[in-house]
């Protein structure tokens, strides 16, 4: 269902902007856009896992908390994370370096929860697909799932 949603987000956006939507979203640099042919890549990544809780809106308290996932980078992990070609590449390897929270990789997808709280507060390596922030709910410029952003949907 993830791969279907984000599909439609992904020809949501073309169809709005027109062929000038990577152009657009990438600042004129396609070094992270991922060929149509080659699968996305898993990578490696190192660094301190903490859990970030927020305000769901921070104008009304009232509305409760989120938490999410965060691996606060090394430097090896960063510079995966500036150089790997993606899905629907939202960003260039500047806009990542650019942005507060680069060094922030937040996690979303299938990782276990019950490893993650045991390994809190530590330096851990996770494996996973890098993919890019393109809405205010994404916190950190590059996100890592534990599966693939486009699954494979072509009826078999």
């Amino acid at each position: 269902m993830k791969g279907y949603v984000n599909c439609l987000l992904f020809l949501s956006c073309s169809l709005l902007f027109g062929e000038q939507t990577d152009v657009w979203l990438l600042e004129d640099d396609t070094s992270l856009v991922l060929p149509d042919n080659e699968p996305e890549k898993l990578v490696s990544m190192t660094g301190q896992l903490y859990l970030h809780t927020i305000d769901k809106d921070p104008e009304n308290e009232s509305l409760g908390k989120v938490s999410y996932w965060v691996l606060k980078m090394d430097s090896k992990s960063f510079e995966i994370a500036c150089t790997t070609p993606v899905r629907s590449a939202f960003q260039s390897p500047q806009s990542i370096r650019d942005d507060l929270q680069c060094y922030e990789l937040e996690l979303t997808g299938n990782y276990e929860e019950t490893w993650l709280n045991e390994h809190a507060n530590h330096t851990i390596t996770l494996s996973g697909y890098l993919w890019h922030a393109h809405t205010a709910h994404h916190h950190t410029p590059v996100l890592m799932d534990a599966d693939p952003w486009f699954k494979d949907i072509s009826p078999k």
